[in-house]
């Protein structure tokens, strides 16, 4: 993937007039006209970019033809709706149709998903769509109170060029979680003890592993925030992370697509970020989801003119929340639960869609990482990776009993005891909790 910081950086005023919009919303207090404004807004920004895609995009002209879509009609949500919604599989197949005429002019740069669930995805993203990056990213670590613009940061991600970098432009240090193990452990250790970082932020996986690792050297460290990312945040994970680095867990999700984005509040909520980009949440039955309700997320992109994804499938999954009203004054959605891709859930031999399963996993203390693998309907395959003073009887059967408690009883359990090295991690190191090989078309019959 050919993408530097400086990309962001290509439309400066891009960034302070998207934090001035974006501020001038969070001002108003009457949260009725504030929920105006902001559906106003996201009106206009659809209209705008259906527009530009109508006339320099091969692809969505035609598409538009086709579902007789007139983009200046847009004057409600449900006239949007018309449109279907594209997944990955149309992005590959459409590669070329779908940028636009103007992409020399728009300092387009390539992007490429890490392909966890099979072929990686390239797409193109302009200079408008990362200032809209670089604004949204400002706006959430900033919304925890203790960064700034020039405040170090430490990120334990899928860094692939060694050990460890520190990006002194940047203040960022750069630790590799391909190579989180006892004795590196250590090692990024001392470096953030050198560099004082003022956030930790990172896979939950890696997070969570380099804690157990230092937990067991009797070494310690804090934060006072910890802002996770790119995977989903298991229940387990949050409470230890908390409890070890003494810290306010922000979760934060977004992809590399840019047109989504779910920031946690001040007051622990998860917000769909509307003004960044438009999300929905579609049930099987194609409609929008009601609170309470779960369904796939499907997302807009509100800025990139050079290959905008209009009603995306992101093939993850969420659900609104039944309480819609936060005290932090946001009107933005909320939803209760991201449960992680499609293809990251189990179903039962009796039809069940099962997810967050990491519930099961908070009752046995000694497990250093962990994952669960779905061959077929009837088996389920447990990996893990125990500290010393794992047992059978406190922690392994704990386990099995309260999968079964989920699962039920037609569904056949193994648990494999294996090294932390040898749980499955994609090309972009991240930990996958749930792999399965049952294909995800069988499973959306169940959502």
């Amino acid at each position: 993937m050919n993408f530097n910081f400086k990309d962001y950086l290509q439309a400066p005023l891009e960034i302070l007039k998207l934090r001035k919009k974006w501020k001038m919303l969070e001002r108003i207090r009457s949260r009725e006209e504030k929920q105006y404004l902001l559906n106003k807004y996201i009106l206009e920004r659809l209209k705008f970019i259906c527009s530009y895609s109508k006339q320099h995009i091969p692809y969505y002209r035609d598409e538009f033809l086709h579902y007789e879509f007139d983009p200046e009609k847009i004057d409600g949500f449900d006239y949007f709706s018309k449109l279907p919604i594209i997944s990955k599989d149309t992005v590959r197949t459409n590669f070329e149709k779908m940028q636009s005429d103007e992409k020399g002019a728009l300092n387009a740069v390539m992007f490429q998903t890490s392909g966890s669930t099979g072929t990686p995805l390239y797409f193109f993203k302009d200079k408008y769509a990362n200032a809209a990056s670089f604004a949204m990213f400002w706006r959430v670590w900033e919304n925890g109170g203790e960064w700034r613009i020039g405040n170090k940061i430490a990120a334990l991600t899928g860094y692939e060029d060694g050990k460890y970098f520190y990006q002194w432009k940047t203040r960022l240090l750069k630790l590799s979680s391909f190579y989180l193990n006892e004795e590196n452990a250590l090692l990024f250790y001392n470096l953030i003890k050198k560099f004082r970082p003022k956030i930790l932020r990172g896979y939950p996986s890696a997070l969570y592993l380099f804690a157990k690792l230092l937990e067991a050297r009797n070494l310690s460290l804090k934060f006072p925030i910890v802002i996770t990312e790119s995977e989903t945040l298991l229940d387990f994970q949050k409470d230890f992370i908390e409890r070890f680095y003494g810290a306010k867990v922000m979760d934060h999700y977004s992809h590399w697509e840019g047109v989504g984005s779910i920031y946690t509040c001040e007051c622990g909520k998860k917000h769909l970020l509307q003004d960044f980009g438009y999300h929905e949440i579609i049930t099987d039955s194609g409609k929008a989801a009601k609170p309470g309700e779960e369904g796939r997320l499907v997302c807009t992109g509100l800025y990139n003119r050079v290959m905008p994804l209009i009603r995306y499938d992101t093939r993850d999954l969420a659900r609104l929340d039944e309480n819609q009203s936060c005290d932090c004054g946001s009107v933005f959605p909320i939803v209760s639960q991201i449960f992680g891709r499609v293809e990251d859930v189990v179903v039962t031999p009796d039809g069940r869609f099962v997810g967050r399963l990491d519930a099961a996993f908070k009752y046995s203390k000694n497990i250093e990482l962990s994952s669960i693998y779905q061959p077929d309907i009837n088996n389920l395959i447990v990996s893990i990776a125990p500290t010393k003073g794992y047992n059978y009887d406190t922690d392994e059967k704990p386990l099995i009993d309260e999968l079964r408690k989920r699962l039920g009883d037609k569904i056949n359990i193994k648990v494999n005891l294996v090294k932390n090295t040898d749980i499955p991690r994609t090309k972009g190191g991240k930990v996958r909790f749930v792999i399965s090989d049952i294909p995800a078309e069988k499973k959306l019959g169940h959502i």
